[in-house]
């Protein structure tokens, strides 16, 4: 039997919980809320599912499921196709990479390392966009979107735990 058969076999069903509620998540993200008059943002919910699932379990959250979150948002986002896979992928490559600094610290410092990838991310995306419509591209609805998405990580931050402890504990 293969790493991975075992890894599934091994979680059940309980195993699929972070990717189910990880899509549910962005499609949540995609729902057109607001009207012609006034826009509302939403948060990259996606980025804080992959960020949150990384971190607490990073073998219920595989790149696999962080590719497919992505693609599916490439196909209904009017972005380059591609881009939110791409972030996603880098998303849970950079938890894996500095998970051994702040597992086991305070929500305020997973708060705080959300917030740095979160930009990094969202200056990579902007710049990404820029270069391929070839003009640089508004900089205030990147920023805009940015803050949103961190100040709400702590939300859905609190509501993943709950769903964690109560589903996967």
């Amino acid at each position: 039997m293969s790493r991975f058969q075992f890894t599934i076999a091994s979680f059940g069903v309980r195993g699929y919980v972070p990717l189910i509620i990880s899509i549910f998540l962005s499609a949540l993200m995609l729902l057109p809320i607001g009207t012609g008059v006034s826009n509302v943002m939403m948060p990259h919910f996606a980025m804080m599912c992959v960020f949150y699932w990384s971190a607490s379990r990073p073998l219920m959250m595989p790149y696999g499921a962080c590719a497919l979150i992505g693609f599916i948002l490439d196909l209904w986002l009017d972005v380059p196709m591609g881009l939110n896979l791409m972030l996603l992928v880098l998303a849970r490559l950079f938890v894996l990479s500095q998970i051994k600094y702040f597992k086991g610290r305070s929500r305020l410092v997973y708060w705080g390392v959300f917030s740095m990838m979160a930009t990094g991310l969202f200056v990579i995306s902007w710049v990404v966009i820029s270069v391929l419509s070839g003009h640089m591209v508004a900089v205030q609805p990147v920023l805009q979107q940015l803050l949103l998405t961190i100040f709400s990580y702590a939300v859905i931050g609190f509501i993943l735990g709950r769903i964690r402890r109560s589903v996967l504990s």
